[in-house]
């Protein structure tokens, strides 16, 4: 839903441990529309302001969100792995391929991958720190 309104830019892309999925959830600010990167953690949410979450009463709250870390605070790794569960599906890979293309990345293989796309998409396109 939130690609659908607008949103999708403000994403970024988590992977399982083998690649086999991806999720799809709110970016670290700085880390927008690209893989999900720890060194951006200490940003904090894209949707997050000092007024609250911007997303928080809007149907496409991501379910990590609603549940992971409000309604379910404290279940931690269960809660993420339960979600995680609906996006290695058809479905979820299908939506997960849409964004990416929107993106103008492609599926990794590992995270090596990962890192020296990202690299050198940084370099060119915004250096880290300027985001």
């Amino acid at each position: 839903m939130a690609i659908g309104n607008g949103q999708a830019n403000r994403l970024m892309i988590e992977f399982s441990t083998d690649y086999a999925f991806g999720i799809l959830v709110p970016a670290f600010r700085g880390n927008e529309g690209l893989y999900a990167l720890d060194i951006y953690s200490h940003n904090g949410c894209t949707f997050l302001t000092s007024s609250g979450c911007l997303i928080f009463e809007t149907r496409y709250r991501p379910l990590e969100c609603c549940f992971c870390h409000h309604a379910r605070n404290g279940l931690g790794l269960s809660c993420h792995l339960q979600i995680a569960r609906d996006w290695n599906t058809s479905k979820g890979k299908r939506l997960v391929q849409r964004w990416l293309a929107m993106q103008h990345l492609k599926y990794p293989r590992s995270f090596t991958e990962i890192i020296s796309g990202e690299m050198k998409h940084r370099v060119a396109e915004r250096p880290f720190g300027q985001g």
